[in-house]
């Protein structure tokens, strides 16, 4: 998807729309998903290959809260995405990269989210999200500890 370069006026809401995907990557990380939903339009719908469509926050967080249910941990990474803002509309494609360990052992994901983003009164909020995988596995090298996130309360971002 070749995107055109936005114009000085469409930066602002292209940093927005980036900022909303990792601000959902983020809150995935720490666990708290009650958080990452909040990126979601009050209807807004989470779509994957493995479930029904999820509407609204609380479908959302079910889905997701499911899909993590034994999870030592969860690490996504949302890479720099394409972004189309027209007019309170965006078009966006982020690639992501996640990691995780279930049940003493490790598992990695590679994918993208497909998604539409609205402009509300607060802010720029998805209205659908598709996650679309490429691949899920093992990997061999992935041995590390798992460190506790007691020290980001400490960071400015957490206030």
């Amino acid at each position: 998807m070749i995107v055109r370069q936005p114009t000085p006026e469409q930066a602002a809401d292209v940093i927005a729309v980036n900022h909303l995907a990792a601000a959902y990557a983020e809150a995935i990380c720490r666990g708290e998903i009650d958080e990452a939903v909040t990126v979601y339009t009050s209807d807004g719908v989470l779509r994957s290959p493995t479930t029904a469509d999820a509407v609204g926050h609380q479908a959302i967080a079910e889905v997701i809260r499911t899909a993590t249910a034994g999870m030592d941990f969860v690490f996504q990474t949302v890479h720099v995405g394409l972004v189309k803002v027209e007019g309170d509309e965006a078009w966006a494609r982020f690639p992501i990269t996640e990691w995780g360990r279930r049940n003493g052992k490790d598992v990695q994901f590679l994918g993208f989210y497909d998604d539409h983003a609205l402009r509300s009164p607060n802010g720029w909020r998805f209205a659908s999200r598709s996650l679309v995988p490429r691949t899920l596995g093992r990997p061999s090298t992935f041995t590390g500890k798992i460190h506790d996130l007691a020290m980001l309360s400490d960071s400015p971002l957490s206030s």
